[in-house]
């Protein structure tokens, strides 16, 4: 076997339980990691897995680490990746402990600071809520109890 399958949980959460951790997201995406792999290459195919942008990137990687506690049960516990090492172990583990399924990786994406501007100016519409002040002209007439502004464009006056 060339590859080992294992899912992506992209911006998922850790949670804590009896068997240590576990990650939870809405989808989790689907990888084949090669058993040769090192760092860059496993941030590549998760970038190109998970069709990111190029105003997005791959900011954090953890896996989900099985291991034998004292009174001999497999339990998880999260551990980052960041360098060939990490990547390494996550494979040999995935080796030595092939009962537990496949390899589960929590990534956190970032977005770029263009990439958030344009997240912004794409959603901001105004709301019935607000006064808005643009160009030295009220937008909107005054609600009765408002008690609070919104403005947009350049340079508003008081």
């Amino acid at each position: 076997m060339n590859s080992s399958l294992g899912f992506i949980f992209p911006n998922g959460s850790i949670i804590h339980n009896d068997s240590g951790v576990y990650f939870q997201t809405s989808t989790p995406v689907p990888i084949q990691v090669p058993n040769t792999c090192d760092f860059a290459t496993l941030k590549t195919r998760i970038h190109n897995t998970l069709q990111l942008t190029d105003k997005q990137f791959l900011d954090e990687i953890y896996y989900r680490q099985p291991f034998i506690d004292t009174s001999n049960q497999i339990r998880f516990q999260c551990m980052q990746l960041k360098n060939d090492d990490d990547v390494n172990t996550m494979l040999m583990c995935n080796h030595q402990f092939s009962c537990v399924g496949p390899i589960e990786l929590l990534c956190t994406i970032g977005r770029t600071p263009d990439g958030i501007l344009n997240l912004l100016q794409g959603t901001m519409t105004p709301t019935h809520d607000a006064l808005l002040y643009y160009n030295g002209r009220w937008n909107m007439p005054r609600q009765n109890n408002f008690v609070s502004y919104a403005f947009t464009g350049k340079n508003p006056k008081k």
